[in-house]
């Protein structure tokens, strides 16, 4: 079993997440005293040791560093973690190890869609989702998810009306969804499948919270619908399951000979290669991580359900609790302004979460917490969240 109370020491190590100047651009405020990140979407749990020591023996041991062509170990690791984890058979001419997940995505839809294409994205979901789109020329379509229940769903009937009216010729797909950690079902996708079929419609789905299961439903793959449709590109990354944002890796998997020919072709040309050392840490990865993740799922749901066990106590606020992730959902019925909210609780209490306004839309009184750390860090956090929420409440009341 591994440790997950024994944490990086992230205060100043370039972690983005600790840092004082950027929290301080971010939130406005200093961080001389204890203070509580819980904002941006990686993990304070250190590299298991396993893993770190066969990386080390890489780097001691024969390790080139020149140019390089991506090894077939490589690919059969991708291979068997797909197989082992989703029971998914895909082909290693499919695979196609690139740089990071957003940059990949922006390549495909840069070499597969039309300037002035409508791309589609479900919303709330991950900002640079939008990013991506406007930065290539394409307009931006976004269709509000439904909450009901705490849990969100695709009004298929709107989809379909919404593609049409806006010439949608591509989806951006959060599966599992970010920020709610919902997991979509085989008849969800299956409907969406069809429906794209037959509108024509490209499908990107970023797969990378879809390691860290934590619920009851399945994660299902698209990838397991490639003879099904031929427009499905399916992208991942070890990023948010080892901790590694900061290696740049990804891959995308796609049967369709062209398409994925296209977007090797554009990064060749880009000169977007990976790099040597990114790749054998992913190899590592997916090769030897199975008990890690297996761990790491175990902590997560420990930490949900601490979080959700607390926030419960309090009334109007309500939580949309994940599938898979380490991110939790939270609306605070109670107050109107979510940017106003977060930025007094960092001024106040140091606890920096993340504001549901970065989700582009469809976001109304939610904050995002993560809670991958330790548990008496995210047991302070989210009392003091809770402490100071009450008495925003009760002010905004007197007023």
């Amino acid at each position: 079993m591994y440790d997950f109370e024994k944490l990086l020491e992230r205060n100043e190590n370039g972690s983005k997440k600790w840092n004082s100047k950027y929290i301080s651009e971010r939130f406005g405020v200093n961080t001389e005293k204890n203070f509580y990140p819980m904002f941006i979407a990686d993990m304070d749990f250190r590299i298991p040791e396993d893993l770190l020591k066969s990386i080390l023996n890489l780097v001691e041991f024969n390790f080139d560093l020149g140019y390089f062509d991506v090894r077939n170990e490589t690919f059969e690791s991708i291979i068997n973690w797909y197989k082992n984890n989703y029971s998914c058979l895909i082909d290693r001419r499919w695979i196609l190890p690139s740089i990071g997940v957003i940059s990949l995505i922006g390549v495909a839809i840069n070499k597969i869609l039309t300037r002035g294409d409508g791309v589609l994205v479900f919303t709330p979901v991950y900002s640079p989702f939008r990013d991506v789109i406007l930065n290539n020329e394409m307009k931006l379509v976004c269709e509000n998810l439904l909450l009901e229940d705490c849990r969100y769903f695709i009004d298929f009937k709107n989809l379909e009306n919404n593609i049409v009216k806006n010439n949608v010729k591509g989806i951006i797909f959060c599966n599992p969804h970010n920020p709610s950690g919902r997991c979509w079902s085989k008849q969800e996708l299956e409907h969406l499948i069809n429906l794209c079929k037959r509108n024509n419609v490209l499908i990107i789905s970023d797969e990378v919270h879809g390691d860290i299961l934590i619920g009851e439903n399945k994660f299902v793959s698209l990838s397991n619908y490639f003879d099904v449709y031929d427009k499905i590109i399916v992208v991942s990354s070890p990023n948010k399951t080892f901790n590694v944002a900061g290696l740049n890796i990804s891959f995308l998997v796609c049967k369709n000979d062209f398409m994925r020919n296209e977007i090797d072709r554009s990064l060749n040309e880009k000169k977007l290669h990976v790099n040597r050392f990114s790749v054998e840490c992913l190899t590592i990865f997916y090769r030897d991580g199975y008990n890690w993740v297996n761990d790491l799922r175990i902590c997560i749901r420990e930490n949900i359900k601490l979080a959700v066990d607390i926030i419960s106590e309090v009334p109007s606020i309500s939580i949309v609790s994940p599938d898979a992730g380490y991110l939790l959902w939270v609306k605070l019925n109670l107050v109107e302004d979510i940017d106003d909210f977060i930025f007094k609780l960092a001024k106040h209490k140091n606890v920096f979460l993340e504001s549901g306004s970065r989700f582009i839309t469809n976001y109304k009184n939610f904050l995002r917490i993560n809670v991958a750390t330790s548990k008496k860090l995210l047991r302070e956090g989210i009392k003091l969240f809770l402490d100071f929420y009450k008495q925003y409440v009760k002010e905004k009341e007197i007023y």
